[in-house]
């Protein structure tokens, strides 16, 4: 099991980071795994929305499949994601910090497969990803 908790504060008004965050269709702004994704159920994001997901994990190009499992705007929001062997599971967290937000990202992930055999090295690369990733966010709500 890979377990990561990451955080970061952004100078933007936290209805403003809520908004951006609430909407799966922002990720491939942000994260850079995502390639491309697209809805699956009709409507406004909420609990038990789907999404069809195209990553790039380890130099693999892996589709899959996300749900939003909690949605509490303007403080909460989660997803799972279903791509090949392995599910991962999101929440991020949002607190206002000043004038901006405090950004708190717990992921959870079960690799199987060829993922299993590699998961102490998918561990360390999945969290320079997501570092980078909350970096990118940093910067695109920012500016």
């Amino acid at each position: 099991m890979i377990s990561l908790d990451l955080s970061t504060l952004v100078d933007r008004p936290l209805p403003d980071v809520s908004a951006f965050l609430s909407n799966p269709l922002n990720l491939p702004q942000w994260q850079s795994m995502v390639a491309k994704i697209e809805p699956v159920t009709p409507g406004a994001p909420g609990v038990g929305s789907k999404f069809k997901v195209a990553a790039e994990v380890m130099g693999r190009q892996i589709d899959g499949n996300m749900e939003i499992t909690t949605f509490e705007p303007p403080n909460k929001f989660g997803f799972t994601n279903q791509a090949g062997p392995m599910l991962v599971t999101v929440t991020v967290t949002l607190k206002p910090a000043g004038s901006g937000a405090k950004i708190s990202l717990h992921a959870e992930g079960n690799p199987a497969g060829f993922f299993k055999v590699a998961e102490g090295l998918l561990a360390g690369q999945v969290k320079s990803q997501m570092e980078a990733n909350l970096a990118r966010l940093k910067s695109v709500l920012e500016n």
